[in-house]
């Protein structure tokens, strides 16, 4: 694929949903160690399901259209880790995926199956707004303003906010997924990502009290200095559910077969 601005939108889209280290006061460890131990409690489960929507706006002087994209998954939790099977849609577009021993398989309309590499896997499994137990708490620890803001019969919200010291460390981790694919990290992404003079992140997670899962996120996000792209916005309303389902995910015999893609490609 070509590496434009509106590329790199998508790429930050990701690391709103992924972070790699830090911190946070004392007077938020209350909040910040419910949302820990409830990632970790949806890692124990034997599966679970979501499905939610994301609305993107990029554009100077509100030239460009919104893009809406609608999301539903399912999540099986296996000895040998985590796998998804998920349907992405745009409109009339839909995109069929799964995530099955680490690595990433889509099924584009009009081209077929095609396996990805670990990078470009994360990368697509977090733009997605698929959000694991290890990127939540990746997230929790490079919380800032973290609260609980709401103490009801049935469920705890708690919010928190990123900023742009988040938005560089979770380029690094992109980084880090580009050198372990063994691939290129192209120069013109960084150079855009230096560009950037604004990004604010507001992030609400509502927990189940009964089992301390989590039943809903919502992130808001808005960034600006992007060349060529200008302001960007963006907000994600995720609902998980069906805790405990007998969930089975194997992978369609084609989709197997399918050829590899290089991100640098």
């Amino acid at each position: 694929m070509k590496y434009t601005a509106a590329a790199l939108v998508a790429v930050l889209l990701v690391f709103s949903f992924a972070g790699c280290g830090g911190g946070a006061g004392s007077d938020a460890t209350a909040s910040l160690s419910l949302l820990v131990d409830s990632t970790q409690a949806m890692t124990e489960v034997s599966g679970y399901r979501m499905s939610g929507t994301i609305v993107m706006d990029s554009g100077t002087g509100g030239q460009s259209q919104p893009i809406s994209m609608d999301m539903r998954a399912e999540v099986q939790n296996t000895d040998e880790g985590m796998r998804q099977h998920m349907f992405v849609t745009i409109g009339d577009y839909e995109v069929e995926a799964y995530i099955v021993d680490g690595v990433y398989y889509q099924n584009l309309p009009g081209q077929g199956w095609m396996k990805m590499s670990t990078a470009a896997y994360m990368s697509q499994n977090m733009n997605l707004g698929l959000v694991d137990a290890a990127q939540m708490e990746m997230m929790a620890q490079l919380a800032l303003d973290a609260e609980v803001v709401e103490e009801g019969d049935e469920t705890t919200v708690i919010s928190f906010h990123l900023d742009q010291e988040y938005l560089q460390a979770s380029l690094e981790v992109y980084r880090k997924y580009i050198e372990e694919g063994d691939e290129q990290l192209p120069e013109e992404w960084l150079q855009m990502a230096e560009e950037i003079t604004v990004f604010q992140a507001d992030v609400r997670i509502s927990l189940n009290n009964a089992d301390n899962l989590i039943k809903r996120m919502e992130m808001t996000y808005s960034m600006a200095g992007l060349p060529g792209v200008g302001e960007v916005s963006s907000s994600m309303k995720t609902d998980f559910y069906d805790y405990g389902a007998d969930i089975e995910i194997e992978l369609p015999p084609e989709a197997a077969q399918a050829p590899e893609v290089d991100l640098g490609q």
